[in-house]
């Protein structure tokens, strides 16, 4: 009996191992018969010199109604998009580029896994699908493209086609497109301002209360440059004509979605920036800007419908300074500009004549200038001229700050005529403002403009870049009263 069991289990063992194998060989070939993994299935794709249009429906969005036809352009060479979905805007510009990726995106359909003949396709999502893509060719036929769930991994979708009983599964970007509706195929450069049919441009900021309103003149090339009309008169800086070009030329991340009930959370009940371009027309667009909320500014335009969000890289000097977007000084001519300035403090005065030649030097040979008479061009050992000193003193008094509230009163400390060739006269003229500062006039008018005193009455000793006004009419006087042939050298602090 003993050695009948030693027989026994043994025979129980391999006939145990019999069976599953038998088992596992009836099951896995029933797996194979519903899935066969392939590499990169092509399993529908339209080329596009047969295309005409893709439109796209939906059963979980009663809204989508998207279509873009694809047509030739006038030259019977190119190809030219149209947006022809149910929510077209008619005053909207829509992107060429996003038309064309969109159509190519819903017309190429690649896969890495087929699922042959499934018993139901709700397992899928495909027996009610989704999103339904229909593309239509030139020659009349009409493919039906079927999206369904998201894979698992959340990488691919599943999908099929009209007149095929299999489930493929390809990449989750088709259903992104599938979503898009006319709001996501609007230009993403929402201006592109014509400054040669502008009036004026106008920018406010609520952090500050900056109102700044300037005027736009073009030049040939259509290269337009402004100058500050309102709060005051100044020639705007460079910084100003790049700020504006980034809001002419406006690009954008995204179009948005935005409920009345949700414009304080995009900061677009009060916006922080506006700008307005006014043609000579009448004409206005006006465009709106929150606040920079973690890298993005969010807006809207006027008249327009969709709220849009866009970079900090694509808006940039928002906040820059108000006096970096104005030009640094009040007067700023070169020498062959010039006839004569004239100037007084105290019993001061002086009469600074000069005549030079277009595109030359102050202190070229061929020019002559004087300082109440005197020939005014000495120079140091080193070739610097302290008529060129003097007169770089006189046009580069750099403006201090802005106060356009203050209210000038008493009598000024000093006043500057500028005479210029063409006979156009401008005075200046300041008011003192504290123990360090003065407010600046022009022809009799506060310009909202103060100067420190440095601008008037630095010393520079040896630095000759460094020299407020009457410091340098001080320097030129002592240069002429002791020049040794045209010569003289600013004594060192040991020399004197």
């Amino acid at each position: 009996m003993k050695s009948l069991k030693n027989l026994l289990i043994p025979f129980i063992i391999m006939v145990l191992l019999v069976v599953g194998v038998v088992v596992y060989y009836f099951v896995s070939r029933g797996n194979e018969e519903d899935v066969e993994e392939e590499t990169s299935i092509d399993v529908l794709t339209v080329m596009s010199s047969d295309l005409y249009s893709v439109s796209c429906v939906s059963t979980i969005d009663s809204d989508l109604s998207t279509k873009v036809v694809k047509e030739t352009d006038e030259t019977g060479v190119g190809t030219v998009y149209t947006y022809a979905g149910g929510d077209i805007d008619e005053n909207a510009s829509y992107s060429q580029d996003t038309m064309s990726t969109y159509m190519s995106i819903l017309t190429s359909y690649t896969s890495e896994t087929l699922i042959e003949s499934p018993e139901s396709l709700a397992e899928y999502g495909l027996d009610n699908p989704a999103y339904t893509v229909t593309i239509e060719t030139v020659s009349g036929m009409t493919y039906k493209v079927y999206l369904g769930n998201r894979t698992p991994d959340g990488t691919n979708c599943y999908m099929t086609y009209e007149g095929s009983g299999d489930v493929y599964t390809v990449k989750y970007a088709k259903i992104v497109y599938a979503e898009y509706k006319s709001i996501d195929f609007l230009d993403t450069q929402v201006l592109n301002i014509d400054y040669t049919l502008l009036d004026y441009v106008r920018f406010q900021r609520t952090t500050d209360g900056l109102d700044l309103k300037a005027v736009v003149t073009s030049n040939d090339s259509g290269t337009p440059s402004y100058k500050v009309i309102e709060p005051f008169e100044i020639t705007s800086s460079t910084y100003f004509a790049n700020l504006i070009e980034y809001i002419a030329t406006l690009e954008i991340t995204s179009y948005l979605e935005i409920s009345d009930d949700e414009l304080a959370d995009y900061g677009l009940d009060e916006p922080t920036y506006t700008f307005e371009f006014a043609y000579n027309t009448g004409k206005k667009v006006v465009v709106h800007l929150s606040t920079n909320m973690a890298g993005y500014y969010y807006g809207y335009i006027d008249g327009m419908d969709e709220y849009f969000c866009a970079s900090e890289y694509q808006i940039k000097l928002l906040d820059t300074p108000a006096l970096n977007l104005i030009e640094s000084y009040v007067v700023y001519v070169s020498s062959d500009e010039v006839s004569s300035i004239r100037g007084t403090y105290g019993d001061i005065s002086f009469d600074f004549t000069m005549d030079v030649e277009e595109a030359t030097a102050i202190s070229d040979d061929t020019s002559t200038v004087k300082l109440d008479g005197r020939n005014a061009k000495i120079f140091n050992s080193d070739g610097r001229s302290y008529c060129a000193i003097f007169f770089e003193s006189l046009v580069t008094i750099e403006i201090g700050g802005i106060d356009k509230d203050a209210t000038p009163s008493g009598e000024e400390v000093c006043s500057l005529t500028y005479v210029l060739k063409d006979y156009s006269t401008k005075t200046l003229s300041f008011v003192q403002r504290d123990t360090d500062s003065y407010y600046m006039l022009i022809d009799g008018e506060y310009t909202s403009f103060y100067i420190y005193g440095r601008e008037l009455f630095n010393n520079g000793g040896t630095d000759t870049y460094s020299y407020g006004v009457w410091e340098a009419y001080n320097l030129l006087t002592e240069a002429i009263t002791n020049n040794l042939n045209g010569v003289y050298d600013i004594p060192t602090e040991e020399e004197a």
